[in-house]
């Protein structure tokens, strides 16, 4: 998997979110098992809302750096609709959920020309876990993100 360079991660997520950013291949089922917690303790999701999206981005000046990927992002015309991504397995007690990648996520941009063997920029893509947690006691309501971050290249299978 891919390496960002820190200061493409911060164009996405700013200085100190949390963010998952990798490399995929076009068409690849992948997930990531995700447990929050605070100081050691799972995080209670009882009661909140939990939803993830994509969408298309477009990426310019992609170099391999010293230092990791580097690259410029901005919005991509004509504006796409975003993606909803699966969220499974769902344990709120323990503060654990998958968030998955599959064919429905690709259905979207089957014979993309980004997604040419030969293009070097390949297919960018970003977006967000939102968590969001309910007024509790004294609490207010809350979101947390997650910000995502996603380079997708044609393995010359699929698309050409």
């Amino acid at each position: 998997m891919a390496v960002f360079n820190k200061n493409t991660l911060t164009q996405v997520s700013g200085f100190d979110n949390q963010i998952i950013a990798g490399e995929l291949v076009y068409n690849q089922k992948t997930f990531w098992n995700l447990s929050l917690a605070n100081n050691g303790t799972p995080l209670d999701l009882t009661g909140t809302t939990i939803d993830a999206q994509i969408i298309r981005r477009k990426l310019s000046n992609v170099k391999d750096t010293r230092y990791g990927l580097s690259f410029d992002i901005s919005d991509y015309t004509p504006t796409p609709t975003p993606v909803t991504l699966s969220i499974v397995n769902l344990n709120e007690a323990n503060g654990f959920f998958t968030l998955v990648i599959d064919e429905t996520a690709w259905d979207l941009v089957a014979n993309d020309p980004d997604l040419d063997i030969a293009y070097i920029n390949g297919a960018g893509y970003s977006g967000r876990i939102k968590i969001s947690f309910p007024a509790s006691g004294s609490n207010p309501a809350n979101d947390l993100i997650i910000f995502l971050l996603f380079i997708v290249r044609s393995d010359a299978i699929v698309n050409n």
